[in-house]
């Protein structure tokens, strides 16, 4: 909210440098406007339950003096819900993107809460500040290793066997240079699949070519007209008079037994 403030102009308007102009002032239309306008950049930026503390202040920097009071210091039973939200971080099976992404918002955030000291005398020519920043990304690095999925021990062993440590923005590099030559890896690994036979997975394993279905279902009719037919000669069905062996004669293959009947 104070870069969009400073963007716009208008962070002197929360700090108290623009003062309110006395009523009757040529500019007081002016000014008021302008507040009005900044504070609903804040009551739109704010949770509803935080927003109805606060929709009855004055000015905005009224408003932004009692946010400040009440969220802009340093708040140990915060820092510490954030800390445990960063141990228990883990990958899962996301990108490595996702996964780092997920780790700085909260990094960031406990930064604000609870920043890492800094030296203040004047002149310093001590290490002091270095070694801070150093602590803080040694200690980011190993948060995220330490989250980083089972298949990726062997890169996190060739990282922290190299002397000096990486930086964390050298080592992210690394593993999601890693994630992608393994995504390659297993596309060229993977067998193609017929097209024809992806179509057809959903459908009846039982495929017939589309002759022998013609002739199945030609089949199929003929036998159903034969057996609807009638001998007008034996009174049999399944065949016609013309066809008749009774009436015709039997084959020299028949069965003689079958013959009498």
């Amino acid at each position: 909210m104070e870069n969009f403030l400073f963007a716009k102009n208008k962070f002197e308007f929360v700090d108290g440098t623009i003062k309110k102009p006395e009523k009757g002032a040529k500019d007081y239309m002016l000014w008021m406007r302008c507040d009005a306008m900044v504070k609903g950049w804040l009551t739109a930026a704010m949770e509803k339950h935080i927003r109805d503390n606060v929709k009855y202040t004055n000015t905005a920097s009224q408003m932004w003096a009692d946010l400040h009071e009440r969220f802009g210091k340093e708040s140990s039973p915060r820092a510490y819900e954030i800390k445990q939200k960063i141990a228990s971080t883990r990958q899962d099976g996301t990108s490595v993107s996702s996964y780092y992404t997920s780790l700085h918002t909260l990094w960031d955030e406990v930064s604000s809460i609870l920043p890492f000291p800094k030296c203040s005398c004047d002149g310093c020519s001590c290490n002091v500040g270095k070694e801070i920043n150093e602590f803080q990304e040694k200690e980011r690095l190993y948060q995220f290793l330490m989250g980083l999925d089972a298949e990726y021990a062997v890169i996190k062993t060739q990282i922290l066997a190299t002397k000096p440590t990486p930086s964390l923005t050298t080592v992210y590099h690394l593993v999601a240079e890693d994630e992608r030559q393994r995504t390659i890896s297993n596309d060229k690994r993977a067998p193609p699949e017929p097209a024809a036979f992806k179509a057809f997975q959903g459908k009846s394993t039982n495929f017939n070519p589309p002759k022998e279905r013609n002739f199945q279902k030609s089949f199929k009719e003929n036998k159903e007209k034969m057996e609807d037919e009638q001998c007008t000669f034996c009174g049999r069905n399944r065949h016609k008079r013309d066809g008749c062996s009774k009436l015709i004669g039997y084959p020299e293959w028949w069965p003689r037994k079958q013959r009498r009947g």
